[in-house]
C-alpha cells in the first residue's frame, strides 16, 4: 500500500525546509518561506506540523533517511556478513555516507540539541539506529567467521565517534591530507583488528 497524501505533503514539507536550512540557515526557514517554496500557504504547514520543533524533528529523522540510502540497499546485496561488514565500513569511514546530508543542516540542527530536549531526543534514535546498524552488522560477521573478543555495542560506539570526529574535524580544518592519513590508519587498524580483507 502507497503511502497517503498526509505523508507525501510532510515529506514535501520537510524537504522543503531542509533545501532553505541548506540555502540559507535555520532562521530563514519559516513558515512563510517556506510556503513560499512550495506555492502553498504558510498557515496549511500547521495542519502537518504544529511547530518548528516537529519540523526540525521531521528533518533529522530525514537526514537518517538520507544516510541510509547511502548504502543500505546496495549492502544488502552483498552475500556474506563479511562484505556486508566491509562495505559499510568503507564507506563510513570514508566519510561516504554522511556525504548525502548537507553538512549545514546536520550541525543546525545538532546544535539545537544543547537546549532542546525533544530534538536531542531526535538525534538519540539516530545515533542508535546507527548502533544497531554496525552492532548487527558485527554480530553477524562473528556469526560467520566464528571470530571472538568483540563487544558490537562497544564497537559501535567507537566507530560512530571516530566518524563524528573526523567529519568535525573535516568541518574545521577541511579535507587535509592529514585526515585523509589518518582515515586510512584507522581503516586499516580496523581492518586488521577484526581480520577482514579490504
Amino acid at each position: 500500500m502507497g503511502r497517503s497524501k498526509t505523508d507525501i505533503r510532510k515529506k514535501e514539507i520537510v524537504e522543503s525546509c531542509y533545501r532553505i536550512i541548506s540555502k540559507k540557515g535555520l532562521k530563514a526557514a519559516t513558515l512563510k518561506a517556506i510556503g513560499k517554496e512550495m506555492n502553498v500557504a504558510p498557515s496549511l504547514l500547521m495542519h502537518y506540523f504544529k511547530n518548528k520543533e516537529e519540523m526540525i524533528i521531521a528533518v533529522v529523522d530525514y537526514m537518517v533517511q538520507q544516510m541510509d540510502r547511502a548504502y543500505i540497499n546496495e549492502m544488502q546485496k552483498l552475500p556474506t556478513a563479511r562484505e556486508r561488514l566491509a562495505y559499510y565500513l568503507n564507506r563510513t569511514l570514508d566519510l561516504n555516507v554522511a556525504a548525502n546530508v548537507d553538512d549545514r543542516v546536520f550541525y543546525t540542527c545538532f546544535y539545537l540539541t544543547m537546549e532542546n530536549k525533544k530534538i536531542r531526543e531526535s538525534f538519540v534514535r539516530m545515533y542508535d539506529h546507527d548502533e544497531k546498524i554496525i552492532s548487527q552488522l558485527l554480530m553477524d560477521y562473528m556469526e560467520e567467521t566464528n571470530i571472538t573478543g568483540f563487544d558490537p555495542k562497544s564497537f559501535a560506539i567507537q566507530i560512530t565517534a571516530f566518524v563524528e570526529g573526523f567529519y568535525y574535524y573535516k568541518m574545521i580544518y577541511g579535507e587535509s591530507d592529514e585526515l585523509k592519513k589518518s582515515i586510512s590508519r584507522l581503516k586499516e587498524a580496523v581492518f586488521r583488528e577484526l581480520k577482514l580483507i579490504n
